[in-house]
Parts: structure tokens; sequence; C-alpha cells
């Protein structure tokens, strides 16, 4: 053979040769098999901030992680996460509302060991510095807290993983159970069995991805609210809404906290401060608005469909009025109200939402929303409002002036007025939501100066001896309300901000603009005399007087006109709860005169000082208190008891009503030793009793505790009068008689004002024994007794009920939303101690 075919042949055999093995090769190095996208294969993709996927089969979520390269520690990302109820359990007392958020929480993503955890850094302590060796060192000082860990499954070959999300979306985040064990409404558990991720609210946007589980919680030994308000008491079920948000760009420039100016805050410590400055940091909560001329509103509100009307239109109307501060503080047109767009769910983080919330009794409305906890910028301002506070102040004004006007739109219709009040509330909430605190103080200057007072209604005397409801409520926000405006909006350059800031404050205070928030209005102790809830005008000894003067006119006409047609007239004892008690938060406001204090929030170089309210002050309350416990003041016509009948098949007894020691009777004298009570136990405060006792002390002409106990004594003497009086004078006897042994045998309170309480029962004693009162003689053996210590009771026998809830809300359970609202008496501060980072709870608050 030629050798050039030899060399053909030889070619042609390597390549038969060599074929076949690089096939072999080829057939064992097969490309990567795509795991994720085996494991997801037939689920649902939703893309967005984070994308996922969701099994419409097992309504499991699987969350996908991007691919995390060399040196990046392992971080996904930074969110802000917040959770809360799409659905509500319906009992105010609980606190479980639908639209409930819980806080906002700064996490961070971050894969460790195979797992994703969701980690919640530590913001109460930080170092603003650009020292990363500083940081660091802070941040290593003070523990984190991770709040959830998942395994991930399966990877895809360029880097991604995928996380099973269910068991984080279907834990207990809002503390159900914790808040029915707190509330003393049994011990109930997530029942897992009955609880599921719902697919079709599971979605995905370019700035959040929002998730909502059915939970089901169950057990055996049911609380009685809980019974009353889900079909089951032995199980109910919630849905629990979950949203990882977008961060905020850094164009958002914090501003620093004044204690005068009545913002809420976020507050830290900050360990880079320099030496010579405090290493706590506050920072106001507000929304970040920009002035633009002639550009589109940028704050915008959005009123709840689900509202009917007119109440749709009169929390539009109230929430508007915020637009004149606005406009006043350089922001013309950058703020709006309108209805909520069909299919928009109020929980969405791009609305800020007036919702409207039912519960099965009456309860209070809130305003908190979304806040970023770095800076104290709010992301989305939230409100709940209780239905039935509305047609609380119906009864209320029903109450005063009957029903032949209700619902006929004349002015003095007590619809027109509930509405009247509704408008207000929805200003007054929305403010919490621009950042705003409760003032309590702008009710005693000129003008209603401020919704974010609680307003109790102005009613007086005509001149015919009918009811004047014509200033009932203001309109608008007041001088105040514009001039918080200012100092949290207004916009500053960064190098004349402090400067600007401080001409504000100083502005305020010339104008007499005093703040006082609800940690020295609410507490029973209270001594601020500027500072009171639910009160009117700057003399709440003439307001006082004229509250009473309203009462008696409305107890003299009260009867079957003061319910509906058709109403049973056992109805009536709810209204007439309304009409007697009318004048009890007036009453709180003037007993701060005694043993009050005047002072005002300071800081170095603006002249703060506390001074003890003028005397002639103190002993003009002590007076107009004790006309309150006459027993002209106490009794109740009889053509109203009259009618207070018996309650009729199907209508059991409710929180509305007293308690009766008289059943089925109308308790007279229960409501009596209720209505002295609220003075007895005002004068006899321990906090207060020993105020008295060190002003005097430091100023002679300050009246004495002891001055106090003498007039207290006197006012509940035996004296010669009827029967029928006499014996609301034993029961103010009765109450003041277990209100000085309460002090005498406590433990607050100096021992001064303790030994006195004991001293003035001893004369009581004497006074008793020689009115030659025969019926007093059981009243002089109990002093007796308590005096002789030799048998010491284990407690004094209860002699009067605590009254409804006068606040037309209740009481407040919830901890977690900063601009809570409730109207009864609560302690005072619901802040955070530092150095807990999170936003300053100034108040809990009204409506």
């Amino acid at each position: 053979m030629r050798p050039d075919r030899l060399a053909l042949v030889a070619v042609a055999l390597s390549c038969l040769l060599v074929a076949p093995s690089e096939a072999k090769r080829k057939k064992e190095t097969p490309p990567p098999v795509d795991e994720l996208a085996k494991k997801v294969a037939g689920f649902d993709k939703r893309e967005g901030l984070l994308d996922f996927y969701v099994d419409p089969k097992s309504a499991e979520v699987w969350l996908e992680l991007p691919a995390i390269g060399e040196g990046e520690d392992g971080k996904v990302g930074d969110f802000l996460y917040v959770e809360g109820l799409a659905t509500g359990l319906g009992s105010n007392p609980i606190g479980l509302d639908r639209g409930q958020l819980g806080p906002t929480r700064l996490v961070t993503l971050r894969v460790l060991g195979g797992r994703l955890l969701v980690e919640e850094p530590n913001l109460g302590f930080r170092a603003l510095s650009e020292d990363a060796d500083e940081i660091r060192a802070t941040r290593e000082s003070f523990a984190p807290s991770v709040l959830w860990a998942g395994k991930i499954e399966t990877r895809a070959p360029d880097g991604r993983g995928l996380v099973n999300f269910t068991s984080f979306l279907l834990r207990d985040a809002h503390h159900v159970v914790s808040r029915l064990r707190q509330t003393g409404q049994g011990e109930y558990r997530l029942d897992a069995g009955r609880s599921v991720v719902d697919p079709a609210a599971c979605l995905a946007f370019p700035d959040n991805v929002v998730f909502e589980a059915v939970l089901t919680y169950a057990g055996d030994k049911p609380g009685r609210l809980v019974s009353s308000t889900a079909p089951s008491g032995r199980e109910f079920t919630l849905v629990q809404h979950h949203a990882l948000i977008r961060l905020p760009d850094d164009g958002y420039r914090p501003r620093r906290h004044d204690p005068r100016e009545g913002s809420f805050a976020v507050s830290f410590q900050d360990y880079a401060a320099p030496l010579d400055e405090t290493i706590e940091k506050r920072w106001i909560v507000r929304h970040r608005l920009r002035a633009t001329p002639e550009s589109e509103p940028e704050l915008v509100y959005h009123v709840d469909r689900g509202a009917p009307e007119p109440v749709r239109s009169a929390l539009i109307e109230g929430a508007q009025w915020w637009a004149e501060a606005f406009a006043e503080a350089g922001f013309p047109g950058a703020y709006r109200v309108e209805l909520m767009p069909e299919g928009a769910h109020p929980l969405d983080v791009r609305y800020n939402v007036i919702q409207w919330v039912h519960r099965s009794t009456r309860g209070w409305s809130y305003g908190g929303g979304v806040v970023d906890p770095r800076t104290g910028e709010m992301i989305k301002g939230h409100v709940s409002l209780g239905s039935l506070r509305v047609r609380q102040d119906r009864l209320l004004f029903e109450g005063l002036l009957g029903t032949a006007k209700t619902g006929s739109g004349a002015a003095d219709d007590p619809v027109e007025l509930a509405l009247a009040r509704i408008r207000q509330l929805s200003a007054h909430e929305v403010g919490h939501t621009l950042g705003l605190a409760h003032n309590f103080a702008a009710s005693t200057y000129a003008g209603r100066a401020s919704v974010m007072d609680y307003p109790a209604p102005l009613v007086a005397v005509a001149g015919d001896g009918s009811l004047d409801v014509s200033q009932a409520y203001g309109v608008g926000v007041g001088a105040w309300d514009k001039h918080a405006v200012h100092y949290a909006y207004a916009e500053l350059e960064p190098e004349n901000e402090a400067a600007g800031l401080a001409a504000i404050v100083r502005e305020g205070r010339e104008r007499g603009l005093a703040f006082v928030s609800d940690a020295d209005a609410r507490p029973a102790g209270a001594a601020i005399a500027s500072g009171s809830l639910w009160d009117n005008g700057d003399d709440p000894v003439a307001q006082l007087r004229q509250e009473m003067a309203v009462r008696r006119v409305a107890l003299e006409r009260f009867g079957p006109g003061n319910v509906m047609p058709g109403t049973p007239l056992a109805r009536l004892e709810e209204v007439m709860a309304t009409v007697y008690f009318r004048h009890r938060y007036q009453l709180e406001a003037t007993v701060k005169l005694v043993g009050g204090l005047d002072y005002a929030y300071s800081v170095r170089g603006d002249g703060g000082r506390a001074v003890p309210v003028a005397p002639e002050r103190q002993r003009a309350a002590l007076a107009a208190m004790l006309e309150t416990v006459t027993p002209e003041a106490l009794d109740i016509p009889e053509t109203a008891l009259a009618v207070l009948l018996p309650r009729p098949f199907g209508y059991g007894r409710n929180r509305e009503l007293l308690a009766s020691r008289t059943a089925p009777a109308f308790d007279a004298l229960g409501a009596a030793a209720t209505a002295a009570s609220l003075v007895v136990d005002g004068l006899l405060q321990p906090e207060r009793a020993s105020r008295q006792v060190d002003f005097h002390r430091r100023d002679a002409s300050q009246p004495s505790f002891e001055e106090t106990l003498d007039a207290l004594r006197g006012a509940v003497a035996p004296a010669d009068e009827p029967p029928r009086h006499a014996a609301l004078r034993r029961v103010a006897r009765d109450v003041t008689i277990a209100g000085l042994m309460d002090l005498a045998a406590g433990a607050r309170g100096l021992p001064a004002a303790r030994d006195a309480a004991e001293t003035a029962l001893a004369r009581l004693a004497d006074d008793l024994a020689a009115s030659g009162d025969s019926g007093a003689t059981p009243q002089r053996n109990r002093i007796a007794r308590f005096l002789d210590r030799t048998s010491q009771q284990a407690g004094r026998p209860a002699v009067s009920d605590a009254p409804p809830p006068g606040s037309p809300i209740g009481s407040l359970p919830i901890p977690f939303t900063y601009g809570t609202c409730a109207m009864d008496p609560a302690p005072s501060s619901v802040a955070p101690a530092p150095p807990v980072a999170g936003v300053l709870m100034n108040g809990r608050g009204n409506q």
C-alpha cells in the first residue's frame, strides 16, 4: 500500500478509537441537574422584593435565596418586618382587633451553616460612627434576637437556595396566646392542624412582599370574653399578616426630639457620642415630606370603604383638617384624604389608612403605623377607629337632650352631635400617625387649641333653663396642632436646623402653647392642674359647677323620652349612668388643684420652675368638690327612679350598668356611694395627701392635709335633715370612713399623711358621738374596731362599686401601638424604660 494511503488509514483508525472514548467521557459528566427548578416544578412563582414560590397543593411557601458569594457574610439583605392581624376577635377588653399592627422591626436575612436566619439586630444600642471597629464593638456588646431559622433544602447550580418559609408564617407572631393569658381569658394554644397559609394572600411587589396565614387557637377552658364573641369559645380563628418591606433610602434626615414639643420618638443609646454629650438619642416620628411647589400630594390618607355614611364623610372631613396645618408649615397641597381604592388591602404598606373596626362592646381607637425603627420615619400611618364609639356619643347626648330630635338633622340632633365628635376623633387619631402625642393642656387655653386633647362636650344651661349644645365640639385643628406640625415638618437647612427648631420652640412658649402628656395627666395622683382628660376651660372649679348645673337639669328631665320609641324602659339605666356621672372627669381636673403643682417641661435656660398651686385655688377646688357629695347632689329625682325598671326577659345585665345590691330594683344608694367615692378617693389619694403635708411644711399658707380632712369630715357629719337626705349623707360618710381606713392602713404616702387619716377617723367618731344620732352608732363602732387594731381585719368591707366605664371606650389592653387612645383613666405612661429602643409611648390615648 502506498505511504499516503497508509497514513489515511491510520487517521481513520485513530478516530474510530478516540470517538467512543470521548463519547464515554461526555456521557459520564452530564450537565448538572437544577434541583431548585425540579423542586418548584408545578409551584406558583411570585416575583418581587423577594422571589418565592407557593405550592398550591400543600399551601407551603418556599423562599428563593439569591446566590451569595465569598466574603459576603451570608447576608441576603436587611428589611423592615411588620406583623399584624388582618381579622380580629372583636372583644375590646382583649384587644385583638382587625387591622392591628405589631411593632416594626428591622430584620436581617442571613445564611449560616446551611440555614436561613431571620435576625433582629439590637437597635437599642448603636454607634453612630464611620469607624467600622467602633460599630462592631458596640454591635458585639449587645445581643440580637434570631426570630426564626429554616434549613436550606436545595440549591440551583448558580448558587441560589430554597428554604421552606411556611413555619415562619404559621407561628404566633402577634403573641395572641400570651395576650389571652394576660387578660385572664384562658390558656390557648396555636393548633397547627387547623392553621394554614392562604396562597391567594401571598403577594410580591417591587418594594415589599406580604403573606397571610389562617391561624386557629384552641383551649379547653375558654374565657368568658372569647366565648361571647367567637362561635365557639374553645376555638377561634384569626388571619395573621406578615410583610417584609424594602428599607427606605438614605434621603430621610432624622429630627431631634424636644420634650416640650409633643412628638413621639424613637430612642436609643449612641456609644460613639463624645464624652461631653449624653449617649441617649431621641428622634421624632414623622412622615417624610419635601416642599415641591405644585406637586402631587405626598401624604394621602385613605378612609375604609367599610365605614357607612354619614360616618364615612365625617371621617374624611375631620382627617382633612390637618391640611391647614401642613399648608402653614410650608406644604400647601401636600396632604389629602380620600376613599380607599377598591380592592386595596388596609395593611398594604403603600396606603395610609383610617380603618373602621367593629367590636362587641364600645372601645378605644388608636393611631400608629409602620415606623422605621432606625430613624423614626413613618412609612405607613394606620388608624383603627372603634365603630361603637359614635353610638355611645349619641347615647350621651340623648341622656342630656332626650331623643325627640334624634335623626332630625337639627343642630341639637344627638346624631349630628355624635358626628361632630367623630370628625374630631378622626383628626385626633390621624394626628398620632403624624407623630403627635396627646396634649392634655390644650383645653385650658382659648379656642380649644388641639385635637390631640380629649374633648369633653361643652354644654351650658341657657337662660330659659334648656341645655345649650351649640359649642359642644370644636371644628378644625388648633393653634397647638399647627405649632406641633411646624416643629416636626418644617423644612430647615441642615446647617440651620438647630437654630430653626429653637426658634419654633421659643415662639410656642411665648404664645403660651403649653404641653402636658399622659404621664402627667392620667395617674390618680397627678399634680399638674393644667393637664386633664375630658375637661374644659382654664378654671376647673367654675367648669365643675357648670357641669353640676347641666347634670341637675338633665336629671330633673330624665324619663321615657331619653330612649328611642319601642326601646324597653329598662334601657334607661344605661342612659342614667351617663347623666349621673357626667361630672366625673371635671372632678378629676378639679382635684388636681388640691395639693397641685404648676410646672412645664423645660430644658436648661428656659426658666422652668415647679410651684405649688396658689392656696386660694386649692381651697376653692376643695369647696366645689364637697358640694358634689351633699345629699341634694347625690339624690336622684323620684320621677327618674320610677322609670328605671328591672331588666325584661332577654335583656341581661352588662358593663354599662351600676352594680346593684337591691336587684332587681335600681340601687340608688349604691349609685350615691359610687359618686361620693369619686370625691373621697381623689382627696385621699396617697401622693396627693403627702404633697399637702410637704407643701404646708414648706409654706404655712398652703392648706394642710388636716384642713382637707376637717372639711371632708364636716361635709359628711350628721345634720338635721329629712330621712331621705340623712340616708344619703350616711352613705357619703360610709365612703369617707372606708377611704380614711385605706389611707391609714396602707403602705403608700408619707407617714404623716397616714397618721392624719387615723386622727381624722378618731375625730369623726367623736363627731358622731356628739351628734346624738343613734343611727351613727354602727359607724362609730366600726371606727373603734379599726383604731383598736387588736383584731385587724384582712380588709375593709366594700361600700361602693366602680362606676360603669365613663370614657366612651374602655380600658387599654394593647401595649404595642404607640398612639393608642383609651378613654378610661389608666396608668400614666407606657414608654419602654431606657435603654430599650423603640417608639416612646408618651401616652395612651383616646377615643
